[in-house]
């Protein structure tokens, strides 16, 4: 894990309060216990995600302003299009399945797959990190004379590339795909 962005499961550990303690100590919650404290890490992570692009969206829309205040009218369908794709991914990032560690789930998950989806949802960060990074350069690259269709077609590839991954998420963990 890389330094700026620590495990998350790690700190959910070390805040355990007395009453998830106890339950780690009944066998019949223990592994309830442990399952669910890897979701909730992973549901932070994926809302760490979804935070950094919705703040990339903001950046996305402060360039809309400056193309509308350079009355350059054409380009705001192109400007509104990468708005539309970052607020839908970020959705489905921060409402995507856990993984149920539920008593009787549907499809069992285990620790190995919970921390599998976790390792995964964690490489989505540092991809965030970048398309946050690209929103907020994308201002600057306007004013400097890159055209808008150079910068919203790096940021919508970018941002294809993430909810593509995305989409193999649960395929990549548990081999399960449902198709059309």
């Amino acid at each position: 894990m890389a330094e700026n962005n620590p495990d998350l499961r790690e700190k959910i550990v070390e805040n355990r309060g007395t009453w998830k303690k106890l339950q780690l100590k009944i066998p019949g919650l223990r592994e309830y216990r442990n399952l669910e404290d890897i979701r909730a890490a992973d549901q932070l992570l994926r809302k760490q995600v979804s935070d950094n692009l919705n703040e990339s969206k903001g950046k996305i829309e402060d360039l809309r302003k400056a193309v509308t205040a350079k009355g350059d009218f054409s380009n705001l369908t192109l400007v509104a299009n990468v708005i539309s794709q970052i607020q839908q991914i970020s959705g489905v990032v921060q409402h995507a399945q856990q993984g149920s560690a539920g008593i009787s789930p549907n499809i069992r998950i285990d620790d190995g797959v919970l921390n599998k989806l976790y390792e995964y949802d964690y490489n989505f960060v540092n991809t965030a990190e970048q398309i946050f990074s690209a929103c907020s350069s994308c201002i600057s690259d306007y004013n400097s004379g890159k055209s808008v269709q150079d910068i919203t077609s790096k940021i919508s590839s970018m941002l294809d590339d993430l909810s593509h991954s995305w989409k193999q998420r649960l395929e990549s963990v548990e081999n399960i795909l449902v198709t059309k």
